[in-house]
């Protein structure tokens, strides 16, 4: 197996497991490009690798590029994710516009698309020829609810989490905004784990309103359960999502979720079921929302305990994995 990288990288930076190692090589740029050019620059670059390729498995809209091109030159086809309307991920104008095109050309060139939701599966399917729905997956041992109880804060306050990209999609001055309209009533300390270009703007923000936030920047996955497990609550509270990661592996934890009311979030949480929505652009919605759960010790173990009973029984990724497998196996049929 290969894995074409957009960065100087090697698989040794993030394993010694021997078999990985001996079955699977980066193919990795000398020195670090734009990834626009680099994604141009793969199949030409790596031409002789990619001819051996039984079948290619591409990731986001950069991926397809790359993609696109080693099927056009040497036939290879490809399976590729759709896990979000990549056309609406930039503002309107040239930027926008290229990656609607890339998107539907990619979906139309596609041996076979995996979408994460149905509502994704069916935007696929009016271009794609095969479209089969494998939804995101986590790692249900590595993220599983602590045995301990959690110990309370030094300073009494309640800890809500966000895990993800500090940047103006994920709405996150709300998040700072619900917190200081509860310091009166139930007292938080914000913990991001995740960096981004709002980063400094955040923490000017939680200053200004006297709401105490911890910026974890990026945080190791090896020890990312343990972030999970010392918060009281998750939130994540997007303007939009595709099938959110971060929400399977706070649900998968353990842990009350409160997420935005939007299509990623509605395919994971049933409310007042497997946790709490609100209206991304109602503050005071989750506001009201975080003070439920962190109240109500009994409304926040059995959000927490159904979650995790959910993502267990279909989102366990080794299970989504196998399928996963078995589609790309399929594409790639008698090709050597």
């Amino acid at each position: 197996m290969w894995y074409f990288s957009y960065r100087p990288e090697a698989l040794s930076d993030y394993t010694d497991e021997r078999r990985l190692l001996q079955h699977a090589e980066v193919a990795a740029p000398d020195r670090p490009r734009p990834r626009a050019l680099r994604a141009v620059q793969i199949p030409f670059a790596h031409a002789a690798t990619l001819r051996r390729c039984a079948v290619l498995r591409a990731f986001q809209i950069t991926g397809v590029i790359p993609a696109l091109i080693a099927r056009r030159r040497f036939g290879v086809p490809f399976v590729t994710s759709y896990g979000f309307w990549y056309g609406s991920l930039s503002d309107p104008g040239p930027k926008r516009l290229l990656k609607s095109v890339v998107e539907r050309i990619g979906l139309r060139r596609a041996a076979a698309v995996i979408a994460t939701t149905e509502s994704l599966r069916a935007r696929a399917a009016r271009l794609a020829v095969r479209v089969e729905v494998i939804p995101n997956g986590v790692d249900t041992r590595h993220f599983a609810p602590s045995l301990s109880e959690r110990k309370p804060h030094p300073d009494g306050r309640r800890r809500v989490l966000y895990v993800g990209r500090l940047s103006a999609e994920k709405n996150l001055s709300a998040l700072v905004l619900a917190a200081a309209m509860l310091e009166r009533r139930v007292p938080v300390h914000l913990i991001m784990a995740g960096d981004g270009p709002l980063r400094a703007t955040l923490a000017a923000e939680a200053a200004a309103a006297s709401v105490p936030l911890e910026l974890l920047g990026v945080v190791d996955q090896r020890v990312l359960p343990a972030v999970y497990a010392a918060a009281d609550a998750f939130v994540l509270a997007s303007f939009t999502e595709g099938h959110p990661k971060v929400l399977l592996e706070a649900m998968s934890a353990g842990l009350p979720c409160v997420a935005s009311d939007c299509d990623g979030n509605r395919s994971l949480i049933a409310p007042g079921r497997t946790g709490l929505l609100f209206d991304a652009r109602r503050p005071e919605e989750l506001a009201a929302r975080l003070e439920s759960v962190l109240t109500q010790k009994d409304l926040a173990g059995e959000l927490g305990q159904a979650a995790r009973e959910l993502i267990v029984t279909h989102y366990d990724l080794g299970a989504l994995v196998e399928r996963e497998i078995s589609l790309i196996r399929e594409v790639a049929g008698g090709r050597t």
